[in-house]
């Protein structure tokens, strides 16, 4: 069964660091605060990097249950982002997510959120989630922040690790509850499986950095579709598509 969705996946991710010499970080403020600092990397340059994303069960966090490698293009609001059969471009006008294996094409409207952008994933999860404890700690050329939640919530811990000098995401490592996981459940009731047990442990890995160059063709929706009068037609590129609009007032 393949658990790993893609909207939950950008959430997640590796960074099991700890040092004795971590200074506590208390009040969410603060933790936002440096979040902001490291997050300013990815909204200044024009980023691409490879994604790497592990399922295991916490019961069994040496098995891994699933994987899937992505790639994902940032410059300032615009983003490409592909896992498996899914791709997602986005401008300041569109986004167009394709369904690979369905032959659909989906257009909507920007968001203020960048699904590309692993650090604003983070921040709006962990807002939503209650903080409470956090450490910052670095040791050599990685500075890593520990964050833990509210018992009983859908999060549990996460943590995270950054290159130092370049300020770039290296490992996240989410635990939450399965059942945020699961595309569909074996249980009656909708309940998680016994075997899968209550959290999981997903993982992320982020490398191969590059600045990103001609980053305006890759965001560019008219390689995807065209309009004709008041009806979104896919370019021949992707005759096979289906388009489907999700805005009702898309323009």
């Amino acid at each position: 069964m393949k658990v790993l969705r893609t909207g939950l996946i950008l959430l997640c991710g590796l960074a099991i660091f700890r040092t004795t010499s971590a200074q506590e970080v208390n009040d969410t403020a603060k933790l936002f605060a440096e979040m902001k600092t490291l997050q300013s990397v990815y909204q200044q340059k024009a980023l691409s990097f490879d994604i790497r994303y592990t399922y295991a069960s916490e019961l069994h966090p040496e098995a891994l249950l699933d994987s899937l490698s992505g790639h994902a293009d940032i410059a300032g609001s615009s983003y490409y982002y592909q896992l498996a059969n899914t791709e997602m471009t986005a401008n300041d006008k569109y986004i167009v997510t394709l369904f690979k294996e369905d032959k659909i094409m989906y257009l909507s409207k920007p968001v203020s959120l960048n699904a590309a952008d692993p650090l604003e994933q983070m921040r709006v999860s962990m807002k939503t989630a209650g903080v409470t404890r956090c450490s910052v700690t670095e040791k050599g050329t990685v500075k890593s922040i520990q964050v833990g939640f509210k018992e009983g919530g859908p999060y549990k811990e996460l943590q995270m690790m950054f290159d130092k000098s370049s300020g770039y995401l290296i490992s996240m490592r989410y635990v939450l509850k399965t059942s945020l996981l699961m595309e569909t459940t074996g249980g009656a009731n909708g309940e998680v499986p016994e075997e899968y047990g209550e959290y999981a442990i997903v993982q992320s890995y982020y490398d191969n950095y590059k600045q990103l160059s001609e980053q305006q063709k890759r965001f560019d929706n008219t390689q995807f579709f065209y309009k004709e009068g008041d009806e979104f037609k896919p370019t021949a590129a992707y005759s096979e598509y289906k388009v489907f609009v999700g805005s009702p007032d898309l323009q």
